[in-house]
């Protein structure tokens, strides 16, 4: 299964390659889990002087499905993170995630308004 990832930039000099597309081959049967940590372990994402950059992933749809931290040593996933990764294939038959780069906003944070948001909404 192709996956495609963008991500936000983190400053006008990483404007440069934006939108930082790539593209990853998984076997069919793995998870959103699975795709995140092999992203974290590839250090696809920029680092930030200091430690600390939060990064919300969302489906090609814009759903959110997990918060990822440069200071979390795993992402932290949503409801719709949980979801079958299948399930989010477009009609190029590529799944589509982007990364939304949050600056050093407190991620337990971002990640508990999320979370509270998907049980308003009755996910």
């Amino acid at each position: 299964m192709k996956v495609l990832v963008t991500r936000a930039s983190v400053a006008m000099g990483d404007d440069v390659d934006a939108p930082h597309e790539s593209t990853w081959e998984f076997h069919v049967d793995v998870t959103i889990g699975e795709v995140l940590a092999r992203v974290m372990r590839d250090r696809y994402l920029a680092t930030i002087t200091g430690g600390r950059a939060t990064w919300v992933v969302r489906a090609s749809g814009g759903a959110a499905l997990a918060v990822v931290a440069q200071q979390w040593k795993e992402p932290r996933l949503l409801a719709g993170g949980h979801a079958d990764l299948a399930a989010l294939v477009a009609a190029d038959g590529a799944v589509g995630l982007h990364f939304d780069y949050l600056a050093q906003t407190d991620p337990e944070g971002v990640y508990d308004r999320l979370r509270e948001s998907e049980e308003a909404a009755g996910a």
